[in-house]
């Protein structure tokens, strides 16, 4: 892979500089070959060799490191034709994040369009 002296540090593990990083990966995504096999192959530990692809497919600048971007959402026109027993029946919205939001009358559905309309337009953080 490269010709320079392979550097360890106290425990004996190899230190890779990030151009030999950026190289195996590079050669394992044009391999064709199995994460496992060719770290195996290459004398490279399969979790460091996961990490590594990982981090080089994460965006290069976060402006909010930490935290969860929900994906992008889009939102449907729906009508609500009578009043919903809450007791009885509710519409549920899931939210990209997980979140989930129950609309048990039409008064509540303009509020969480509202809410859903102002969560896509701020920011993430």
């Amino acid at each position: 892979m490269n010709e320079s002296i392979m550097k360890t540090d106290r425990l004996g593990r190899l230190r890779y500089a990030p151009e030999q990083k950026k190289a195996m990966v590079d050669a394992y995504l044009n391999s064709g070959l199995s994460a496992p096999r060719f770290a195996a192959l290459h004398g490279v530990n399969y979790q460091t060799l996961v990490y590594w692809i990982k981090k080089s497919k994460a965006p290069e600048s976060d402006p909010c490191p930490g935290v969860s971007h929900p994906a992008l959402f889009s939102l449907i026109p729906a009508e609500i034709e009578q009043e919903i027993n809450p007791a009885r029946e509710r519409l549920e919205v899931l939210l990209p994040s997980g979140s989930k939001i129950f609309i048990s009358s039409p008064a509540q559905a303009s509020l969480a369009a509202a809410l859903i309309r102002e969560l896509q337009l701020s920011t993430p953080c």
